[in-house]
């Protein structure tokens, strides 16, 4: 659905309908209340009601009044949008003075991926009309909203790609015409520049596919300046990018191979993020670092009992070959540390482990600096993308000792704690003193159907996190 918005202080001539917020508790009293009773329409977050009539009247469901907050308005705006996705021109009273969440989930809730669907009907053009004055405010939220939207439709439409459509190469592609248009600094290694690199974790995961690897370095600066603004803090951002994960040598069963299309989800939250760091007037510097690849069985797959040598000198012994995100990721955050940034905050579907822990809609967080983990918890929060902190207990880094290398990829004879260990194992790859902090999208990079505003398939988890926490307040974010 494509969609324009602007501001208007009452609806122009031919609106097809007007929404009108209605929280629980306040039914409209020009409105029969004996009929709105016998709709079952209550008010209850999105909740939708059309009224015949020229123009129609929607009835959108806010919630209740102590109900306030940005979730509730990005739920009910993306009801909306499933609702009122048929009108050409639409009118709608605003729930709240923040149109940003308003945006969001409008565009959010409306997102359908038809790209391979060969009887999907064109998206429909819309106007929405937001009745409310033309506010400095009010032009902000409905900006910010909409860029926000926007990079959350691009790391989705990635993340839906079927794997032979988006291999490491083409993601390459992508990123590079994302940088030409959005002024980021980009520049890709193709597979002899990584061997050039000692990046062994990328080159031993690639072997496995008839596909090159690439690694995408994106970077951003305050201002346009090369060099970022005089005293600007340096966050350095790493997204997993394992565009399809077959498991390698250590093959996944099939009914776990249907979504491995979206192990790459962290390396498009990062792109979908450094997307729109200009237009919220990011204040601090970024470098992202995209390790892509393919896991396969094909060509010369690493082995179990193979030993890899990542770019820093470590040596890692093989002792599950699907258990090849850390490894990619550990090469890029040396890379990341080599930079010397204030932090390194890594995204990626790593773990069965924190999906089964905290379900669908919360993602792991862990890290080395409590201060970098809260501001990260708070920007999830306040972006609709809730973390739950998870420990690094000190105890467990035993575990991931080697009897003929210096760490082990994969814990044999244990399954719990799996989440934790591999936040150990990426943990050795940090340079000691740059904070860091790792988040573990594996069970909400994928959605199974509707909810609120998600809709099957992928979700552009992180996109909002990382973006809130970049361009957030307070500043500097560490």
């Amino acid at each position: 659905m494509s969609v324009t918005w602007v501001l208007r202080p009452e609806p122009g001539p031919g609106a097809e309908a007007v929404v009108r917020p209605v929280r629980v508790g306040e039914l409209p009293a020009d409105l029969p209340a004996a009929f709105l009773t016998g709709t079952g329409f209550s008010g209850e977050v999105g909740e939708v009601l059309q009224l015949p009539g020229t123009p129609v009247t929607v009835l959108l469901g806010v919630g209740p009044r102590d109900r306030t907050d940005r979730d509730a308005i990005r739920a009910a705006a993306a009801g909306l949008a499933r609702a009122v996705g048929a009108y050409r021109r639409l009118a709608v009273h605003p729930p709240g003075p923040d149109l940003r969440p308003l945006v969001e989930g409008y565009l959010l809730g409306g997102y359908r991926f038809t790209r391979y669907r060969s009887g999907a009907a064109a998206p429909t053009d819309q106007l929405v009309e937001v009745l409310t004055p033309g506010t400095p405010d009010a032009a902000r939220g409905l900006f910010e909203g909409r860029r926000l939207a926007e990079a959350v439709l691009l790391a989705r439409d990635l993340v839906n790609e079927p794997g032979e459509a988006l291999t490491p190469t083409v993601f390459a592609d992508r990123a590079v015409e994302l940088a030409a248009a959005t002024g980021l600094e980009c520049e890709v290694w193709d597979g002899r520049r990584i061997a050039d690199e000692r990046l062994g974790g990328l080159l031993g995961v690639s072997r496995g596919s008839l596909e090159p690897p690439r690694l995408v370095k994106l970077g951003y600066r305050p201002d346009g300046r090369a060099d970022g603004t005089a005293g600007a803090a340096r966050i350095a951002l790493v997204g997993k990018g394992v565009t399809f994960d077959a498991g390698g040598l250590s093959l996944k069963p099939n009914a776990q191979l249907a979504g491995m299309k979206a192990d790459m989800a962290g390396a498009a939250a990062v792109l979908g993020a450094m997307s729109v760091l200009d237009a919220l007037d990011c204040p601090v510097a970024v470098d992202a670092w995209l390790p892509l690849t393919e896991n396969m069985p094909n060509a010369d797959p690493i082995r179990v009992g193979d030993v890899l040598v990542m770019r820093n000198g470590t040596t890692v012994e093989i002792c599950h070959a699907d258990a090849e995100g850390r490894l990619i990721m550990a090469d890029a955050l040396v890379l990341a540390g080599e930079t010397g940034p204030q932090a390194i905050i890594d995204i990626a579907t790593l773990t069965d482990a924190a999906a089964i822990a905290l379900g669908r809609r919360v993602a792991a967080l862990m890290g080395t600096d409590d201060t970098l983990v809260e501001r990260l918890r708070a920007a999830g929060t306040r972006a609709g993308e809730p973390l739950w902190p998870l420990p690094l207990p000190d105890a467990y880094r035993p575990q991931l000792s080697s009897r003929i290398a210096d760490l082990v990829n994969y814990t044999l004879g244990t399954r719990h704690g799996t989440a934790l260990l591999a936040g150990h194992f990426l943990r050795e790859f940090v340079p000691p003193g740059i904070p860091w902090a790792h988040l573990d999208i594996q069970g909400t990079a994928l959605a199974d159907g509707t909810d609120a505003e998600w809709v099957a398939g992928a979700t552009g988890f992180g996109v909002r996190t990382l973006a809130e926490f970049l361009t957030g307040h307070p500043h500097p974010p560490v």
